[in-house]
């Protein structure tokens, strides 16, 4: 502590004032405007099936220009599957990126060329395969962007009611197993931490003025 406090005391003068005038003309980040920010250039070095990886050339509020690694996502839907009984219906399955079973509301990326299919009839499609049973009713009710600081993923939120069974045959890379749990419980694991899937979380949040 000494050491620093001595170092301190016999500091240049002329080189504290100049270190001090400088940070004074340093524009805090607060003070720039983000809807300035301008994508100047993209280059795509990564293909993947439901993605591609690009490199983005950004030119930032402050006229600084820095490189970006941007995933570009296609489209996707999330189902809130409710039962007549008052049931959530969830699917448990198997995720390498978390390394673990999860338990998560069904959901599937939009099919067609660059995803441009219509999410509602993804939104039934996916229902279909993941629960076995087709929605008479069903609602969007919101949607959101999953990771919006470096992919482009928007998910539809779609409210399924009045269900029926008509399933349709699952991907061959699914292996699913379905639970209903009563709505009360599944907002109360929720809000306890006891879910981890995002999306599921956030489609629960939306869904409550309609369901609970």
């Amino acid at each position: 502590m000494s050491d620093f406090n001595e170092k301190n005391l016999h500091s240049d003068p002329e080189e504290m004032e100049s270190t001090e005038i400088r940070r004074e003309k340093q524009k805090p980040a607060s003070q720039y405007n983000p809807a300035l920010t301008e994508v100047l250039g993209s280059e795509m070095i990564y293909n993947a099936h439901v993605f591609d990886v690009s490199k983005l050339t950004v030119k930032l509020p402050n006229g600084k220009v820095r490189k970006y690694d941007l995933v570009e996502h296609v489209p996707a839907v999330v189902i809130i599957p409710v039962t007549d009984e008052g049931l959530i219906l969830f699917v448990k399955q198997y995720r390498v990126g978390a390394r673990k079973v999860m338990l998560e509301l069904p959901a599937g990326i939009l099919n067609g060329e660059s995803g441009n299919e219509d999410p509602l009839q993804a939104a039934d499609r996916e229902c279909r395969e993941e629960t076995g049973y087709e929605a008479s009713s069903l609602k969007r009710i919101g949607g959101f962007f999953m990771t919006p600081g470096y992919c482009t993923e928007y998910i539809h939120v779609y409210l399924a009611t009045e269900l029926w069974p008509n399933p349709l045959p699952q991907d061959d890379d699914e292996f699913l197993n379905i639970e209903g749990i009563p709505i009360e419980e599944v907002y109360q694991m929720a809000e306890s931490g006891m879910l981890d899937d995002a999306k599921t979380i956030a489609a629960l949040m939306i869904a409550q003025p309609y369901i609970r």
